[in-house]
């Protein structure tokens, strides 16, 4: 996974607030990592029109990430490029991930607003797109170093296996690691879910990886309860697992969305179901 990459973070920018969040928490990612930064552009319909209105040519998009970058490396001393590319943000974004071996990907997002909370939002299948994890971030970073990770551990897809990227989190950060899980109603489930506790525990030992472990209540929002808790222990960010292959039309939002747009705005790290599909049973 990582080994294959390049030490670097691509954030994309709109040149928005929100862009600007983007920006200053991949900042403190890279400075934390000693990594480098690319900032993307992607130029699209809405940019266009955007330019069109302001009365000003497309080379001021070139302006507006000279500007950035000159920033970046003034105030904070950090490698950083930027590229400017015509496209769709849904295929560009991943594209370039892909080109220049991107460890992360850093977004902003205003969260779920009109339509996209009918028809699910950009920035989701942004992430589940793109060949790697994926930091979601709707305010500007916190100085402080990144020491607790909140680990929700339910019966989906993807969710145990996390624990291979907790390996390289522990690696980078030398962070605790919060095991939340959902506390299922029934035996059979409740049964799997100790079982799946019982494995990653047995792996986050292994690594010697600190780890608490927690069960939410039975009855109460699995996602509602996990915000609380990631808020009430001033976490980092939260890590989820994101299935590329589903779909959600659901009018109050999948559990992926939930977290991801969560209102107490705390970060979240997405890591593709399609990431994680060798068995961990192997670590």
């Amino acid at each position: 996974m990582q080994s294959e990459k390049n030490n670097t973070i691509l954030v994309p920018s709109d040149f928005t607030q929100i862009g600007q969040y983007a920006v200053d928490n991949a900042v403190k990612l890279a400075k934390d990592l000693n990594f480098s930064i690319c900032v993307l552009h992607v130029i699209n319909k809405e940019t266009k029109k955007s330019l069109e209105k302001q009365n000003k040519t497309i080379e001021y998009v070139d302006e507006q990430l000279t500007s950035i970058t000159d920033r970046i490396r003034k105030e904070h001393n950090i490698e950083v490029s930027s590229i400017a590319r015509e496209g769709s943000i849904f295929s560009v974004i991943a594209e370039v991930a892909e080109e220049i071996k991107a460890n992360y990907v850093v977004i902003g997002t205003h969260g779920k607003k009109g339509l996209q909370f009918l028809v699910g939002s950009f920035v989701l299948k942004v992430i589940k797109r793109s060949p790697a994890p994926v930091f979601v971030v709707q305010k500007p970073p916190v100085n402080n170093k990144v020491t607790d990770i909140v680990f929700p551990l339910n019966l989906d897809p993807g969710s145990k296996q996390k624990v291979k990227w907790a390996i390289i989190l522990n690696e980078q950060f030398n962070a605790k690691f919060h095991l939340y899980v959902d506390n299922q109603s029934d035996e059979f489930s409740q049964n799997r879910i100790k079982g799946d506790l019982k494995q990653v525990k047995k792996i986050l030992e292994k690594h010697n990886i600190s780890y608490s472990e927690r069960f939410s209540e039975k009855k109460i929002s699995f996602a509602r309860q996990l915000v609380d808790y990631a808020k009430n222990i001033n976490s980092s960010f939260i890590m989820v697992s994101t299935d590329p292959d589903k779909t959600s039309i659901h009018p109050f939002g999948s559990y992926d969305e939930r977290i991801i747009y969560n209102q107490e705005k705390v970060p979240v790290m997405c890591i593709n179901a399609q990431e994680l599909k060798i068995l961990i049973g192997g670590l």
